[in-house]
């Protein structure tokens, strides 16, 4: 195991210790004298992962391994109404809400494991609820009463979620999740089921780069609870998610809708409940909205912040007329972690042992760990430790000269390419100041739009993708190569890309086809337009060496074939990044 990662895992097994430890103090001092048993009523399954939506899970994984926490608040008006829990038809305009207001804080850690699973613990907490005695105005001993504590933990949910399987273009993923609610909350407070209950849910996403569709849908396996007129068990449950990713990815906004209802006629709970039916009646099926909007707060996006908010679609139990939400969360790989070098303390300690090893150049350090055992360390950055001192560097801004493209020129560190060394005004040459650029690494032209200004119309290339994805499609003469003059524009905007990063080292320039046809005929037509874009970009001044074209015919296809808008869509060309320097 690395030292990162001896450094790392202590601290998230402690830091899960410390919540469960928290969870059982708050489970002990929750218990009050028996009053009616409860259910657990909050129906937003918060996602535990930064990169999810509040309701929608994602299937997507990174693909190196993964620690991320998460922390999110969040405010309901009247999530439980008194009409939903009446004891009859007769008072439920006149029976006060159950619960007026909740504040629920929803604490989440957890890892994904090489782009395969991941594994994530969530702990919600009721930090303050209130309400009013249901039962006041109904005139008999028979109604069934409530007094939630203000302050209660939740139960306790372990979540696994499995990648099953992702499209070539990696625009489709399709997932499982599965979850256990562990019975820690207070039973009389509305924040638990009482029992260990099961969730199963399958996950799905298409990404179109532009906007995301993802879809959950599952099943919650729950143990019987009736209060009055409001009976509840096993439930269907779904969530669906339109999301839109702006300026690479940084920012994200969308909107998400969930709910659930009842699956049947559970048993017999209390005389009192009459009606067995719960699949999409009124009680039993509640419907939210939410409108959400997220954005990264570093450069890596590995930090993100979200809010949120909506209300009800229907008068089922626990959808609110007001639901706002805020969330904060942060992910790292072990990648990027820097254990550095013992300090100068660590050699001192060891040395006031006993001999330990010789130090030449008496820098502190001893030779058996001195990379520079006869040049005495300096204690400058970027390494204050490793018993080397700091290469020169005139301009000091921390890149060395040896790598500095402009030695005598200090890097103003704006985000783009902030390790050559050299300032940039104009970092893609179109004249427009990498300031005001929406898009400073892609060639374009000026915009009133200021997310629009400076990127170009039919391209796009996001700062971490492989591909260079087309807006507007690559149009040939029928059953030929030829290209269409109206599709030189989209050419030219490739062009001037490479142009302006000559860190792409090498471009595939991918043909496809519909099914339509013979095979080899589909084979040699995709072979034969690639070809013709490779030949378009060479003569436009692009090295033929950072090219090579591929036909694929009808075998990668990114949509069905059996309509004439699925068949369009696969008749396309695509640009991969092979090789792309660091």
């Amino acid at each position: 195991m690395s030292p990162a990662c001896r450094r790392v895992l202590p601290r998230f097994v402690s830091c899960v210790l410390a919540c469960g430890a928290f969870l059982a103090l708050l489970a002990i001092s929750a218990r009050s004298q028996a009053q009616q048993r409860t259910f657990y009523l909050d129906r937003l399954q918060i996602g535990d992962e930064p990169d999810d939506g509040f309701a929608v899970w994602r299937p997507r994984m990174k693909e190196k391994t993964v620690f991320f926490g998460q922390a999110a608040l969040g405010y309901t008006l009247k999530p439980l109404r008194g009409s939903t829990v009446a004891y009859n038809q007769r008072v439920a305009g006149q029976t006060p809400d159950a619960l007026s207001n909740q504040l629920n804080v929803y604490l989440s850690a957890g890892m994904q494991l090489m782009h395969r699973a991941s594994l994530a613990v969530t702990l919600p907490v009721t930090a303050y609820q209130n309400g009013g005695n249901i039962c006041e105005r109904t005139g008999t001993n028979l109604c069934q009463s409530t007094d939630p504590n203000h302050t209660v933990p939740g139960d306790l949910r372990l979540d696994a979620r499995v990648l099953l399987y992702q499209s070539n273009s990696r625009k489709f993923h399709l997932g499982l999740a599965g979850s256990l609610f562990i019975p820690s909350g207070d039973d009389i407070s509305f924040t638990s089921d009482a029992q260990t209950t099961g969730w199963l849910q399958a996950l799905s996403e298409w990404d179109l780069g532009s906007v995301a569709f993802t879809l959950n849908t599952g099943v919650h396996f729950r143990p019987v609870h009736g209060l009055n007129q409001l009976r509840i068990g096993n439930e269907w449950t779904w969530a669906g998610g339109v999301f839109i990713p702006l300026r690479d990815g940084r920012f994200r906004v969308g909107g998400e809708l969930f709910g659930s209802t009842g699956l049947g006629s559970p048993g017999e709970v209390d005389a009192l409940v009459r009606d067995n039916n719960t699949f999409f009646t009124k009680r039993n099926t509640p419907l939210e909205w939410l409108g959400e909007f997220r954005m990264a707060l570093d450069q890596k996006k590995n930090a993100w912040f979200g809010a949120g908010a909506g209300t009800r679609l229907s008068a089922g139990y626990g959808a609110p007329d007001l639901r706002v939400l805020a969330t904060i969360g942060y992910a790292f790989s072990i990648a990027d972690t820097n254990p550095g070098s013992p300090g100068r303390r660590y050699y001192a300690e060891k040395m006031d042992e006993g001999p330990v090893s010789a130090d030449r150049d008496k820098d502190g350090i001893p030779d058996d760990v001195d990379l520079c055992p006869d040049q005495p360390e300096d204690g400058a950055e970027p390494d204050p430790h490793d018993g080397c001192p700091a290469p020169p560097d005139r301009d000091g801004d921390g890149i060395p000269d040896e790598s500095d493209k402009c030695p005598d020129q200090p890097e103003d560190k704006d985000g783009i390419d902030d390790l050559d060394g050299c300032p940039e005004d104009d970092a893609d040459q179109d004249g427009i100041p990498d300031a005001t650029d929406a898009c400073p690494k892609e060639p374009g032209s000026p915009s009133p739009d200021p997310t629009k200004n400076g990127c170009p119309e039919f391209i796009r290339h996001v700062e971490g993708s492989t591909e260079i994805q087309i807006l507007k499609k690559v149009e040939f003469a029928t059953n030929s190569s030829t290209i269409l003059p109206r599709s030189y524009p989209i050419l030219d905007e490739v062009v001037r890309l490479l142009k302006a990063n000559a860190d792409i080292k090498k471009v595939s320039v991918e043909g496809h086809t519909d099914s339509r046809g013979s095979r080899e005929l589909n084979q040699r037509l995709s072979q034969a337009r690639a070809d013709s874009v490779m030949r378009y970009l060479t003569e436009h001044g692009i090295a033929g060496a950072r090219l090579e074209a591929h036909g694929y015919g009808p075998d990668k296809p990114i949509d069905t074939n059996d309509t004439d808008e699925g068949r369009q869509k696969n008749r396309r060309v695509e640009f991969h990044i092979l090789e792309q320097s660091q």
